[in-house]
């Protein structure tokens, strides 16, 4: 979880968000208490060390049928970047909700991260043109 959290600080840091690595173990915990709340998927190196992870959640939306899945998050490590990690994260994701019977993926990409738009390009996404609103408390 350790590691999971600092790879979760090093995304928060490149988009400028206010949430912490703590912010980080607290989704991640509760996250993990429950399957109907999301999933996330991490990738290790042969000696177990972390190399990205991705984290999902599930919402049920009539507008899409029934259960869907929001990619929330996708993080590789400088170092792995380049060497099909993302591509592998997001073919987990796929597979879950392949299982689960989702027939709704999307994710939000903060403006100018071509990498993982690529990434999700070369998964079969394609872009929907969306205005994101959002109102802060």
């Amino acid at each position: 979880m350790d590691e999971l959290c600092e790879l979760a600080g090093q995304l928060l840091t490149n988009i400028r968000a206010e949430g912490t690595p703590d912010d980080a173990r607290r989704v991640f915990h509760h996250i993990m208490n429950s399957a109907d709340r999301g999933l996330i998927v991490v990738a290790e190196n042969k000696t177990g060390t972390l190399c990205g992870y991705a984290y999902a959640s599930y919402e049920w939306r009539a507008e899409f049928g029934g259960e869907t899945m929001d990619i929330v998050a996708l993080f590789v490590a400088p170092q792995w970047r380049g060497k099909g990690v993302g591509g592998g994260l997001i073919g987990a994701l796929l597979d879950n909700a392949k299982e689960r019977g989702i027939r709704r993926i999307s994710a939000e990409v903060h403006p100018g991260n071509a990498a993982i738009e690529r990434t999700l390009e070369s998964s079969g996404f394609d872009p929907e043109r969306r205005t994101l609103w959002g109102f802060r408390i």
